[in-house]
């Protein structure tokens, strides 16, 4: 049955390259407006007129689907794949074309939020107050640095405009828990609550938009897996003169996650959790960006930014003679960019950029284990300057054309030149091609070049770096009103950095050895079936190997020769079927299959190879208007209540059941 159902979903002729369409372009049969992309370029174009790959998922959308989560809004991606470890406010991770979940750079109102290295944890980033969510598939390292080897996220708070807006949410969700063992009693349920108000609006030579949330949820766990978050955004931008700009961005999250499970996803034992361990986490990003036109033809833009993530755990001992383990990380990424832009005079547009950017850590750790105790400090810093250009051609309407190099020198591992180019050609009215090729590179972690204790960083690590092509096709039916794509990429991972508990192997815990490839095809499309109602549909066909493998040669090594690299799925489908009428009631069904996945059991030592079983997930959404600026919303996640695990031997939410309220005048 499944079968015959991917297959009737696939034959439909509506496979695009966007998401589904934003409110604005309800409002015509056979014409759309098309949404302007800045990630991709740093040139505002229109989707229609890049040659890479992005999506691009609107506030609109989001708050239909009652979408609270980024990582939620990235699950349904094409060729991605969002892993999280158990409860909200887990570790979760996301994995972008088969590549690394430290290969996809993370922007916020366009200041990098990854820590160093490329480690983003999805958890506690939460849609308050965004305004849309660009998502380019492809190396972008040639514009945004290190870490943006398969991709780029870029969460857009909203603008503010017009008159004072004051909108407030509530939303209460309740799921039922597993029971982990039949003699274990009810496990009641799980329960959420989210709370986000904000206000925005126009000033007399500027604009403004805040929000201020409170999330919470009691965890899939009956015992110490509670989660919290509160949240702070804002984005204002002012004149002070015709043709100037000055544009603030803040997001400020303040997290706590408690945990009763091991690193293998098991509780210290089935009747007794481990009832003290948590994860705390301050996390703020800040930038300042002054923007000036010149001329027609000369623009300039200067900006500067913070990163802070100040966090640890804390696992205190339950009992006397047990286990405990504290550790405590700050990090920082502070930079500024200088960016000038030569506008078209005829058919080109030129980029400059150089970039200075300043990152440090400290991390200390404390643990026992038993009588033995064990203590770990480093404090490290290093910093990187930059410089890129890159041209967008346009000699005639239908064609455009990129070409972009990098320089990097960084203090810790030297000089590195990345590139990109790119072509799309609208070959007839309805039929465009596009390629890309390009470079990319990750940066080591601090704790893989500095790391000490029972792990020993390697300071002479080298980056990963990655080459990448891509090609595609879109065609539009109908006088627009159904699109279709296909797009085939081609990636290989070299320099990949390896973990090996056997420091004589390179003379350190980590090594550059292992290589891999990623090769893959999406389908992508939507339609507007009838009147009000809209269709899209997905489809990922992907393939990993190992080429070159790691040092660990056990069942718990990574990077076996021949092997796929871990929680990527080979096939991954969705459906989306939405109804966005003039009325009262908007409503969306999304249906999500996830194919086979290989993982690692990581309770023995050492761990051994697992694979973890397809499943297929629906979700349904509504909003009904009860009177103009109120309305009531529901989301049923899950809604056949599957079990499935996405990271082995974690828990995953089952149906879960959530209503709220929005209000706003």
């Amino acid at each position: 049955m499944r079968n015959r159902t991917v297959a009737g979903l696939l034959a439909l002729p509506v496979v695009a390259l966007t998401a589904p369409l934003g409110a604005q372009e309800q409002a015509r049969d056979t014409a759309r407006t098309t949404p302007v992309i800045v990630t991709a370029t740093r040139v505002p174009l229109s989707r229609g007129a890049l040659p890479v790959a992005v999506t691009v998922i609107t506030g609109d959308q989001l708050r239909l689907r009652g979408i609270t989560t980024v990582a939620d809004a990235l699950n349904d991606l094409t060729s991605a794949s969002v892993i999280q470890s158990g409860s909200q406010g887990a570790q979760t991770s996301l994995f972008l074309r088969g590549g690394e979940s430290k290969y996809v750079k993370v922007l916020i109102d366009g200041v990098p939020a990854n820590d160093p290295g490329g480690v983003y944890d999805f958890g506690s980033l939460t849609t308050d107050n965004v305004e849309r969510i660009e998502i380019v598939r492809g190396p972008a390292s040639v514009l945004y640095g290190a870490d943006a080897v398969t991709g780029v996220v870029h969460v857009i708070t909203r603008r503010g405009e017009g008159p004072q807006h004051v909108d407030i949410s509530v939303r209460s969700g309740v799921a039922p828990r597993d029971r982990l063992a039949s003699s274990d009693p009810d496990p009641g349920s799980l329960k959420t609550t989210d709370i986000v108000g904000g206000v925005s609006g126009s000033l007399a030579s500027g604009a403004y938009s805040t929000a201020i949330g409170r999330h919470q949820s009691t965890g899939l766990y009956q015992l110490n897996n509670t989660y919290q978050s509160n949240v702070l955004s804002g984005r204002f931008s002012v004149s002070p003169a015709a043709g100037t700009e000055l544009r603030f961005a803040l997001r400020y999250t303040d997290s706590r996650f408690n945990y009763p499970t091991n690193g293998g996803g098991t509780p210290d034992s089935l009747s007794q959790f481990d009832r003290n361990a948590y994860r705390a986490e301050d996390r703020m990003v800040f930038g300042v960006e002054a923007e000036r036109a010149f001329s027609s033809t000369l623009r300039a833009a200067l900006s500067v930014n913070s990163s802070v993530n100040d966090g640890g755990t804390n696992d205190a001992v339950d009992a006397p003679g047990g286990n405990s383990n504290v550790s405590q990380d700050k990090i920082r990424r502070r930079g500024a960019e200088l960016r000038v832009q030569l506008l078209p005079v005829t058919s080109t547009t030129l980029t400059l950029g150089a970039q200075i950017e300043q990152q440090d850590q400290r991390s200390q750790t404390q643990a026992a284990f038993g009588t033995f105790t064990f203590n770990s400090l480093f404090n490290a810093s290093r910093r990187n300057e930059a410089a890129y250009i890159e041209a967008v051609v346009a000699p005639i309407d239908r064609l455009t054309a990129t070409v972009g190099a990098r320089y990097d020198d960084n203090e810790a591992f030297g000089t590195f030149n990345t590139g990109r180019l790119g072509v799309s050609w609208r070959a007839l009215a309805d039929t465009r091609l596009r390629a890309t090729a390009g470079t990319a590179f990750r940066e080591p972690t601090f704790t893989e070049n500095y790391a000490s204790g029972f792990v020993t960083g390697n300071p002479n690590l080298a980056p990963e770096r990655t080459r990448s092509f891509d090609v595609g096709v879109e065609q539009g039916f109908l006088e627009g009103r159904v699109q279709a794509s296909v797009t085939a990429f081609a990636q290989r991972f070299r320099n990949m950095i390896d973990y090996t508990g056997d420091t004589t192997s390179c003379g350190f815990s980590y090594c550059n050895v292992a290589e891999a490839t990623s090769n893959g095809v999406e389908l992508e499309g939507q339609a507007r079936v009838a009147g009000p109602f809209w269709a899209s549909v997905a489809a990922t066909a992907l393939r990993t190997r190992v080429v070159t493998p790691g040092f660990d040669s056990t069942s718990g090594g990574l990077y076996h020769k021949g092997e796929s690299l871990i929680r990527r799925p080979q096939r991954k489908y969705d459906a989306e079927l939405s109804y966005r009428g003039t009325g009262k009631l908007s409503a969306t069904a999304r249906w999500l299959h996830v194919g086979i996945r290989t993982d690692r059991d990581f309770r023995p030592f050492p761990a051994r190879v697992v694979r973890l079983r397809g499943y297929d997930r629906i979700d349904i959404g509504a909003d009904y208007t009860v009177r103009p600026g109120s309305s009531i919303t529901l989301r049923v996640e899950n809604l056949q209540n599957t079990g499935y695990q996405n990271a082995f031997n974690f828990l995953a939410p089952r149906r879960t059941v959530v209503v709220g309220a929005r209000a706003s005048r």
